[in-house]
């Protein structure tokens, strides 16, 4: 594979993958279901589409910036307002669990992390979309959203409740000017015996973490450094990222959280042996307070010039991660594909529509309007990473967009 890989076209491998987990993201305990908490039919009838305002619990930052000029257009399309509730990650979760536990219909239509949506669906908190995909099958294309994506987002138990709109699929963003450097390979080529390359296993991103770290005095690309610079940057806070990390090495060492036969599998000695090689060769070659740091706080590090490569990392990051040429001197940015094979995750935040909402058929409107190919086109084009395949697959989107979406190289 081409060093410099677009994040698109690392995003078009990952979604492809079998999904077994999500990413980030944790539930409380599922409230009991009861018969009269089953999920409804669409509703035949609704308000006039003027006197509506549908409101969207999402979000905060630039994952939803995009979205509020789109709402606008949709307004003016449809004359649906739409009133758009931002909240941080943390408190996202508990703020649409007790509307929707409540029954008041406040949100009409909810976002959630892949996690959220088996205890959603069996407690009767969302509609099933299927009707609605049926009957609007042409506008929606439901076939160009990446299957793996649709499944593990928005299927449950045979029926759809939600559809994809922002993936978050893994890969690693990685400084190519330094890997690709004369003097920083011969030195790899000389102290591993082998060459400096993307790493294809996490023993690989091991070595170059390690070969990477340098102390002030030192040299990096042939300049003597007057402060510290670390191999990697990894989210190793008290946050659900950590847990998207250590599992993305165990996986591909055989190890899993749960064995097939229901089992835990964290004792288990692969597991243990990701979980050692991210505590004792990740870990030691990042900067200092990556114990409470999360995405953001790598993604900074890469635009500080403080790192040479991310770990796993979220590839929607590309926007920000790219930045790090306009700030740090000589600095090139690629991504890749995460290293090691077999089992992987893939995250998105997917849109669903809540029972308790009085307008379904005008949320429907805008939830088809937000997922589908004419605003993620649009949404693609401002950075976002979008789920569709059409999309994702175009090299003639690339063009100009580098700083959005990568190139076509």
């Amino acid at each position: 594979m081409s060093r410099k890989a677009t994040w698109r076209t690392v995003i078009s491998l990952c979604v492809l993958l079998s999904v077994l987990l999500s990413a980030c993201g944790q539930a409380a305990t599922p409230a009991k279901p009861t018969e009269s908490a089953r999920p409804a039919e669409p509703a035949k009838s609704a308000p006039a589409a003027g006197e509506v305002t549908v409101t969207w619990a999402t979000l905060a930052g630039f994952y939803t910036d995009w979205a509020k000029s789109l709402a606008d257009e949709f307004t003016k399309k449809t004359g649906i307002k739409v009133n758009i509730v931002e909240m941080d990650l943390p408190t996202m979760y508990e703020k649409e669990v007790l509307d929707m536990v409540g029954g008041t219909g406040v949100y009409d239509i909810v976002t959630w992390n892949v996690s959220w949506k088996g205890e959603w669906a069996n407690n009767g908190f969302l509609l099933p979309l299927d009707d609605y995909i049926e009957k609007d099958a042409a506008e929606i294309q439901i076939q160009d959203i990446a299957p793996a994506l649709l499944q593990v987002s928005g299927v449950w138990q045979g029926k759809t409740y939600g559809l994809p709109y922002y993936t978050f699929a893994p890969g690693i963003f990685y400084r190519c000017d330094l890997f690709e450097n004369a003097d920083e390979m011969a030195a790899f080529q000389q102290k591993y015996g082998y060459k400096l390359d993307i790493p294809t296993t996490y023993q690989q991103m091991a070595d170059i973490a390690e070969f990477f770290r340098r102390k002030p005095g030192d040299s990096l690309k042939g300049e003597k450094l007057d402060k510290d610079f670390y191999g990697i940057g990894v989210m190793a806070g008290r946050f659900a990222h950590i847990f998207d990390e250590i599992n993305s090495l165990a996986w591909t060492m055989g190890g899993d959280v749960i064995k097939d036969d229901g089992t835990p599998g964290v004792t288990d000695k692969a597991y243990l042996d990701a979980v050692h090689l991210y505590v004792d060769k990740l870990v030691p070659n990042a900067p200092p307070g990556s114990l409470s740091g999360g995405y953001d706080f790598v993604i900074g590090q890469l635009r500080s010039g403080l790192i040479a490569m991310t770990g796993p990392m979220y590839l929607d990051q590309w926007p920000n991660a790219v930045k790090t040429e306009q700030e740090v001197p000589g600095a090139e940015v690629c991504a890749a594909p995460s290293p090691g094979v077999g089992k992987t995750w893939a995250g998105a935040f997917t849109l669903g529509i809540t029972k308790a909402t009085k307008h379904p058929n005008e949320a429907w409107q805008f939830l088809k309007w937000l997922t589908g190919p004419e605003a993620q086109r649009k949404f693609a084009e401002g950075g976002g990473s979008t789920t569709r395949l059409s999309i994702i697959g175009d090299k003639n989107f690339y063009g100009s967009r580098r700083e959005q979406a990568g190139d076509s190289s």
